[in-house]
């Protein structure tokens, strides 16, 4: 029998809020199916990043979508490249003659065996066009629930809305757009186009984290609407028409954070006498991509300047993670850094230096534990990921249908650059060998023969003196056969 697959995204959905009370639904088809109950993100643990990783099997560095905003002027002069907006996705992807993904996507793999792909998101119109950015070439569906201009082909967005009506307000619970897709999805978007693949993409509780914190009564109630839209999901693939053919992925693409205090770093970098440019160069040839984990790019690579910076960073008590170009595959050039590649970051497009701001383990109002230092317009007390704390690294995951076990929890190391390898196995596909994940073979109904790796963990540490104290870093990662996956990063 010939299967589809239902790809669900929960937004940001913290693995500690997947519970009984708040996501009942989740729970049952976890009970039900396999519980990935290690299950990682890809660093950054960003949205379009980890969308980008979902879609290719690989991480930042080998994919090339570094962070949710890039330095690239030959794309935006004057400001960072926010690939969440579809129209700068476009505008790269031209930019870099059709090489704005360094990898295959899942796009284009089952474009070339004559296979449909749909892509609908109630989140941002850039992560939509990331889940498959050669729609426009290629074929399938890109639908977003931001209007007309966004979606490929126009014309099926717009018997879309002339059938379910205008786009609902966008809001905090964003519990209307969610119940919009899922409805666009189930009455039109697959018994219209029977797709292969299908990525459906819930905005909260991501949404709602940020602007009312996680934890507050607003995020509960999040969580909450969009497992009531899973739930609908669950009746309709649990039909008989649908059980025997219909497999369904859930997962999150990271965790969250509180936002503790705001930080302009592009302004404490000018107390030294260094100006840097919002996503452009200065004068004095650096340039910043801010965020809570962000770039700072210096022309021609002068290691002085980088030198001089990094060692700046790393006496201020908001400075978390660093990372540099390696001097070997350990150490940054800069001492008391790690390399890039250590954290699967080691791009082209990456900064000179790539930082997280400090996180710690203390509660928010609400009892959740993590916070951080932030560079953006969020609300202190909302929150915020893009970094290594282990409430931004695991993330949820969860897969049921007939290729896949049934009441399994599997303890087995697992992320999102794992889903690709397995689907393609699944279809009966080709592996591309850009893949960094693995086939998530203890997790099928026919388990394919192969090795059992034991995973292995461990720890890097590095550090420098500053005029401020020791200055170190430690960055924990777990390996199981090839793949690699980040546990947590942290500074003392």
């Amino acid at each position: 029998m010939r299967h589809h697959f239902l790809i669900l995204g929960l937004d940001g959905l913290r693995v500690d809020m997947m519970t009984p009370d708040l996501t009942p639904n989740l729970c049952r088809l976890a009970s039900q199916g396999v519980w990935f109950r290690q299950h990682h993100a890809a660093f950054p643990t960003a949205t379009r990043v980890n969308v980008t990783s979902l879609v290719t099997g690989a991480n930042s560095g080998t994919h090339g979508i570094v962070n949710n905003s890039m330095f690239e002027p030959g794309v935006a002069p004057e400001q960072p490249v926010d690939l969440g907006k579809y129209d700068m996705v476009d505008a790269a992807d031209a930019y870099y003659q059709g090489g704005l993904l360094s990898t295959p996507s899942l796009g284009e793999i089952l474009a070339a065996h004559g296979e449909t792909m749909v892509a609908i998101s109630a989140g941002t119109t850039g992560s939509n066009r990331l889940m498959h950015h050669k729609v426009r070439t290629l074929g399938g569906v890109g639908f977003s629930v931001q209007g007309v201009a966004p979606c490929y082909p126009t014309s099926e967005a717009e018997a879309i809305f002339a059938r379910f009506g205008p786009s609902p307000a966008a809001g905090t619970p964003d519990s209307a757009r969610i119940a919009f897709v899922t409805e666009a999805f189930l009455e039109h978007l697959f018994p219209v186009h029977q797709p292969r693949v299908t990525i459906l993409w819930f905005s909260d509780p991501d949404k709602t984290y940020h602007y009312c914190g996680i934890g507050s009564q607003e995020s509960l109630e999040a969580i909450q609407a969009a497992d009531a839209q899973l739930g609908r999901l669950l009746d309709w693939l649990q039909q008989p028409a649908q059980r025997d053919r219909f497999n369904l992925i859930v997962l999150s693409d990271h965790g969250h954070v509180t936002v503790r205090q705001q930080v302009s770093v592009g302004q404490a970098l000018s107390s030294i006498g260094i100006t840097a440019g919002n996503g452009h160069y200065s004068d004095q040839g650096v340039a910043i991509v801010p965020s809570y984990t962000g770039a700072i790019h210096v022309r021609q690579h002068d290691p002085h300047l980088v030198q001089t910076i990094a060692a700046w960073m790393q006496e201020q008590p908001w400075c978390g993670s660093l990372f540099t170009q390696g001097k070997n595959a350990i150490e940054g050039l800069v001492p008391g850094t790690l390399a890039r590649s250590l954290v699967l970051n080691e791009h082209p497009r990456a900064g000179d230096i790539v930082y997280v701001m400090r996180t710690d383990e203390e509660p928010n109002a609400f009892g959740m534990v993590g916070n951080c230092f932030d560079d953006s317009s969020l609300p202190v007390g909302g929150s915020t990921h893009g970094g290594l704390s282990q409430h931004e690294l695991r993330n949820v995951c969860v897969a049921y249908g007939p290729a896949f076990r049934e009441g399994y929890d599997s303890t087995l190391p697992s992320g999102t650059i794992d889903i690709l390898p397995t689907l393609l196995h699944l279809l009966g596909y080709n592996i591309p060998r850009s893949v960094e994940g693995r086939v998530l073979s203890e997790a099928l109904a026919q388990t394919p023969a192969g090795p059992v790796h034991t995973p292995e963990t461990q720890t890097y540490s590095t550090d420098a003196p500053t005029p401020a104290g020791l200055y170190r870093q430690h960055l924990t990662l777990t390996r199981v056969g090839t793949t690699t996956y980040l546990e947590r990063g942290w500074v003392e």
